[in-house]
């Protein structure tokens, strides 16, 4: 029989031997994606190589936004279809078919961990195979306004557990870690070449974590398959689709009994709605907790701290808090505005920032936060910038879903080992962004691409006019802020299913305060009518994951006042918010047949008189994931068995796992990988694999892959510049009354001249430099330029000269500088007093002079 050592090296993989004992042999994912969602099916392949019956246990992701709506299982040639019922009532049926020496089979979603899934195959006959199939439906993401991403996590990152003192197994099972595993995946999306309206074209298919093979023969789709056989489930499967620039705001879908639209605010939208509204708040969260001092991470933290201050918007309201075993916040109030005395303090801040705050404790200073709600109108930003070293993040997640309609969190991981969970998981349960910085990395570049997206306007306070001549509940109910060039979707679940759908049927996104339109989407075709509920389920999800985040008063618990006078023999009767949201949950999944978190999937095939009395508990490995492989000094004890409780019997054949299930017992890449191929298409071109792309992607990923391996660590020339830059940033701020003295070497590196441009940027968004500056910058001194305006001062002159220089000479550095030429830009139209054309032919003017 098969032994776990005690010793066994971090880098082992299965045996053969181990490996039979694994029951998950195959996985397939088949999706088909049309318009803004993907239809997708995961189809699990297991078998048992053992003399006595199994129940094969696997804990897998799924995204936490996606509706399940079918669970199959099929066992030689009888098909089990599973019916959705309350959870508990699932497994009682599912325990109890087990122990009448049925088979049976589960489906369940973590009530803690909502991106994990858990299925359940009892009583798998020796030498019998068990397909398992899975169907769901889920949104796809718009990212850099037009590329929709569609996501498929493959595995569930590791956990610390400082109760244990190492990893914890996902979902209340004991399933392991393991560096390599048997079962591989196959991949196979057909994506329709129109996406949503006529307008909007397919123009290029990629993938940034597989090499992949797109078939082009077929009139009305194309095919994406991976070029590799037996791929491992160790990285989060990435298609981005990049539509044509020409999108609208439009009816997309329409099927009975639901509607589906999509909006798109544009910049000039959301400035014209926003004259009204309060600015954009800002809190940033810096960890300075003793973890951060290796790596120079809390050195990251202080050049992203000072781009970030750079960037802000005058008048703006903002706040720093550090943490560790303790929060301190910058000043007392909640925020306060940007002007020259706060920007100072808090650049005085920066330069001092240290990691000498103990340990890391995250959950406060949210709670802090989440105490101080922004004012009425106003959209939150925050900032987290941390190496994520924490154990409690369900608690963590779960205050942050809670903030979820005022606040977006843009999360940065630091250093080699941050948790990811944590990272993305804050980031996708507010609608906001993540990313990781390895070691010795250019940390503004990372930055300004996160400040670019987070400086875009925003609208609060928006709602929906459905203006189809019926009643109709809207989902969700209460709608995020509005983020320009963000798409939002909403949906109408409509009970008349006969209702019409004609050229007048519109939909309006609406201004709370005003009613100023900020985009109607009305029908440009008559849409066919779809019967396949896609967009009901979609709905359905989206008003369960509301109630989910929705932030719920303070339970309020009552006893029944008759029967014993002794508390421990009272029934209390629950009446709390978190149970009357519960029951609501429970009657939307049940009525729309899409699984939550207190529902499940339970199927159960009939067998004449067999027993279970000797089935065994198989619980398949994790395979871990590419992101955590600087875990593997960690796994010893979770690395190589998949066996689980293998050898423990259940005498009276009940499941293994829910043994507690009795009668009376009711108690989530923009990783991209040095190692991989992106193969992509052009619409216009046929299938061609991107060289120069990929050269530039394995440039950009070698760091990282170095970095993950610290015995081998080797910098190049310019990560060695990065980090005698770093070194000396707070030097230069010390000195920056000399910065263009004599002495001063003007750098020659393009990164470093950007840099030294933000870091000579005044707080209101000008620059203030002399004619020797602008020498090194232009070849040309100040008094060569004019712009055309004979009543430019000095310093409108310079500030304009900068940034005609950053955006004509440094396009390709455009995330460091985005942030503050936008501030500076804002700033030049106050002073000149007139509008955006005419500072742009100004710039020209000094363009042509450059």
């Amino acid at each position: 029989m098969l032994r776990i050592k005690s010793n066994l090296s971090a880098s082992a993989v299965l045996t053969q031997q181990q490996a039979n004992y694994v029951p998950l042999k195959r996985v397939i994912i088949e999706s088909k994606i049309r318009a803004f969602a993907a239809d997708v099916t995961i189809t699990q392949i297991f078998h048992n190589d053992e003399a006595t019956p199994i129940e094969a246990v696997y804990c897998f992701p799924i995204e936490e936004q996606a509706a399940i709506y079918t669970f199959k299982a099929q066992i030689d040639d009888r098909e089990i279809s599973a019916q959705l019922k309350e959870k508990k009532e699932a497994q009682q049926e599912y325990n109890n078919a087990l122990q009448d020496g049925h088979g049976a089979y589960l489906l369940e979603q973590d009530e803690k961990s909502q991106d994990n899934f858990i299925i359940n195959v009892g009583a798998l006959p020796p030498s019998n195979d068990c397909t398992i199939t899975i169907g769901y439906i889920t949104e796809l993401n718009l990212v850099q306004g037009s590329t929709i991403r569609f996501a498929v996590p493959t595995t569930i990152a590791p956990r610390y557990n400082p109760d244990k003192g190492g990893l914890a197994s996902p979902a209340g099972t004991t399933s392991k870690y393991v560096q390599s595993s048997p079962y591989t995946i196959d991949f196979r999306c057909h994506i329709e070449k129109t996406i949503g309206s006529r307008t909007e074209q397919i123009t290029r298919v990629s993938s940034s974590s597989h090499p992949i093979e797109i078939d082009l023969v077929q009139q009305d789709a194309y095919i994406v398959t991976f070029t590799q056989q037996n791929t491992h489930l160790d990285r989060d499967i990435l298609i981005n689709i990049e539509l044509s620039s020409q999108r609208n705001s439009t009816i997309m879908a329409v099927e009975s009994g639901a509607i589906m639209a999509a909006f798109i605010p544009t910049e000039e939208e959301c400035h014209q709605a926003s004259k009204n509204d309060l600015m954009n708040e800002f809190i940033f969260v810096v960890d300075c907790s003793g973890s951060m001092q290796g790596e120079n991470k809390i050195g990251l933290a202080r050049q992203a701290m000072l781009l970030f201050l750079k960037s802000l918007p005058v008048d703006c309201h903002f706040n720093i808090i550090r943490f560790g075993s303790q929060y301190k916040t910058l000043f007392n109030e909640k925020t306060v505005v940007y002007n020259r005395t706060n920007a100072q303090q808090a650049e005085q801040l920066i330069e001092r920032l240290q990691a000498d705050l103990g340990g890391t404790e995250l959950l406060e200073p949210l709670r802090w936060i989440e105490k101080h709600p922004p004012s009425q109108g106003c959209a939150r930003q925050v900032f987290l910038l941390t190496d994520g070293e924490i154990s409690n993040v369900t608690e963590v997640l779960e205050l942050c879903r809670s903030m979820v309609t005022s606040t977006r969190i843009f999360s940065f991981g630091l250093g080699q080992s941050p948790s990811r969970s944590l990272v993305k998981g804050l980031a996708r349960a507010t609608n906001g962004r993540f990313v990781f910085i390895p070691p010795n990395a250019s940390v503004d570049v990372y930055v300004g691409e996160q400040l670019q997206k987070a400086l875009q306007p925003c609208i609060t306070n928006v709602h929906i006019k459905w203006n189809l001549g019926v009643s109709v509940q809207s989902a969700p109910t209460h709608l995020p802020p509005v983020y320009a060039n963000d798409r939002l979707i909403v949906y109408a679940l409509v009970d008349d299913k006969t209702i019409p759908f004609d050229h007048n049927s519109s939909v309006e996104l609406l201004t709370e305060r005003d009613h100023r339109s900020l985009g109607v989407a009305k029908v440009d075709h008559i849409p066919a009518i779809g019967e396949n509920e896609t967009i009901a389920r979609l709905a359905a999800k989206a008003l369960i994951l509301e109630l989910q985040h929705a932030k719920l008063p303070s339970s309020n618990t009552k006893t029944l006042e008759i029967g014993s006078t002794q508390i421990r023999l009272q029934e209390p009767m629950e009446t709390s918010s978190e149970e009357i949201a519960k029951q609501r949950i429970i009657a939307i999944s049940l009525k729309y047949n899409i699984l939550s978190p207190y529902t499940a999937f339970v199927g159960v095939e009939k067998r004449m008189n067999a027993s279970n009395a000797n089935m065994v508990l198989r619980e398949v490995p994790i395979q871990i994931s590419a992101d955590d492989q600087h875990l593997q000094r960690s796994i010893q004890g979770y690395v190589g068995t998949g066996r689980g409780r293998g050898g423990l019997g259940l005498g009276i054949g009940g499941a293994c796992r829910h043994r507690k299930v009795l009668p009376d017992t009711y108690g989530n890449r923009n990783t991209k990988y040095s190692n991989v191929k992106s193969s992509s298409f052009n619409a216009s071109q046929p299938i061609i694999c991107d060289n120069s792309e990929y050269k530039l992607k394995l440039r950009s990923s070698t760091l990282h892959k170095r970095t993950s391996q610290p015995k081998s660590l080797c910098l190049n020339d310019a990560d060695d510049q990065d980090n005698v830059y770093s070194d000396s940033v707070s030097k230069k701020k010390r000195k920056r009354k000399e910065m263009f003295s004599e002495k001063e070497i003007w750098p020659s590196n393009d990164q470093d001249i950007v840099r030294l441009l933000i870091n000579k940027q005044l707080f209101d968004g000008l620059w203030n430099l002399d004619s020797e500056a602008i020498k090194n910058l232009t070849e040309k001194t100040l008094a060569e330029f004019t712009c055309g305006d004979s009543q430019i001062d000095q310093q409108v002159l310079v500030s304009m000269i900068v940034i005609a220089v950053l955006e004509a000479r440094f396009g390709t550095l455009a995330m460091m500088w985005h942030g503050v030429v936008q501030k500076a830009r804002k700033r030049l139209i106050n002073l000149l007093k007139k509008d955006s054309k005419y500072l742009e032919q100004l710039l020209q003017n000094i363009r042509k002079q450059i």
